[in-house]
């Protein structure tokens, strides 16, 4: 789910601050210090990156793009949001705050974005343009301070600025709380008893620190592979794969 709206948020100050607009892509791979630190902190979470794989977070040359366009996918399907996205890069080819702000309301509209969707683009790009949101800036704050300060701008919750700070920004250690299908695989990966508030992260999150979103990036691989709705344990499904790989 690399690919990839909640109340609460368990993100901690402690990691270094990337730069904001890097493009290197970061490879997830069984020698990554991140990989071998979760694989010893969790042996359960060490067997779901076995079955998993490697996988490549590539953060954002363009934060402001990234943040107008995750406000556009708010709601939607991700061949909806795909389609709609594509559309509005056709009116808005050059996607910066001043050219947003340019475009014909009206010609947004009919790629299929909603006007209040409109309004909260237009009022990030005039916070971005009168430099009370300094993108350029973003890699100065620590992940408090940046969740406080995405979340002021109208359109933009908890779990929005989450994902941003995880595959735009590429920040090693945000767990989104409010994700159902992280919540859905923790518990299939600790084969946890239900509980009433849902909060399965609260129980092994925090072994995970300070690399929880590579972490997250695990759990998401696993809804969408079909593990955690395969009725099967993580030993299970590993075990099932080394057998079909031997065969």
């Amino acid at each position: 789910m690399l690919d990839i709206d909640p109340s609460n948020s368990d993100s901690d100050s402690n990691e270094q601050k990337p730069p904001v607009s890097s493009r290197t892509a970061i490879l997830l791979h069984k020698e990554h210090p991140a990989i071998l630190a979760l694989s010893e902190a969790d042996h359960r979470l060490a067997c779901l990156i076995r079955l998993v794989g490697e996988l490549t977070l590539t953060p954002s040359a363009s934060p402001f793009e990234s943040l107008a366009m995750s406000i556009i996918s708010q709601q939607l399907s991700t061949k909806a949001a795909a389609t709609i996205k594509a559309r509005v890069k056709e009116i808005v080819p050059e996607f910066t705050p001043e050219l947003v702000l340019a475009a014909d309301e009206t010609a947004i509209r009919q790629c299929g974005v909603s006007f209040p969707k409109i309004r909260y683009i237009r009022d990030l790009s005039m916070k971005v343009v009168a430099g009370d949101l300094r993108l350029d800036a973003l890699h100065e704050l620590d992940n408090e301070e940046l969740l406080k300060k995405l979340t002021s701008v109208k359109g933009i919750g908890i779990w929005t600025a989450e994902m941003f700070m995880i595959f735009a920004l590429g920040r090693q250690d945000i767990m989104s709380v409010g994700d159902a299908g992280l919540q859905r695989a923790a518990r299939w990966l600790h084969q946890l008893e239900e509980r009433k508030d849902g909060n399965y992260l609260g129980q092994i999150a925090p072994a995970w620190s300070p690399y929880r979103s590579f972490a997250s990036l695990y759990l998401w691989r696993a809804v969408d592979m079909g593990f955690v709705d395969s009725g099967l344990s993580v030993e299970a499904c590993l075990d099932s794969s080394v057998i079909v790989e031997e065969t």
